[in-house]
């Protein structure tokens, strides 16, 4: 699995996949770098962090990848849900948007959930 990841708090949210997916090639980029990974399939998945989860943790991604491929997984205020993480994933989701504060709950949901259901494996 090869996760892309950018945003605010990147070098935190590399930290956070490392630990939850030792196996996986973690790939600190920026968004216009991580799109454009995830089109040229060098990256499996693009997880993004900013302060409201959906703003500019993904906004560039929606535009480049498409909508439908985007979900944010943990907005401001709330907390990550396992089942919503899930079926993001089922319904082929690639793109994932948290909050800052919530990296250390959101990310290790979201890799359980790439690694049970995800498309690159």
């Amino acid at each position: 699995m090869r996760i892309a990841v950018g945003g605010l708090n990147r070098n935190e949210m590399e930290a956070a996949v490392r630990k939850a997916a030792p196996d996986a090639e973690v790939i600190p980029t920026n968004d216009m770098q991580g799109a454009s990974l995830l089109k040229q399939g060098k990256a499996d998945y693009y997880f993004g962090a900013c302060n409201s989860g959906g703003g500019a943790a993904i906004s560039i991604l929606i535009g480049l990848v498409g909508y439908s491929k985007c979900c944010t997984v943990c907005k401001n205020g709330s907390t990550p849900n396992q089942q919503e993480i899930e079926d993001f994933v089922k319904q082929g989701k690639i793109v994932f948007g948290m909050t800052v504060d919530s990296l250390q709950k959101t990310v290790p949901l979201l890799v359980d959930a790439l690694e049970k259901y995800g498309t690159a494996n």
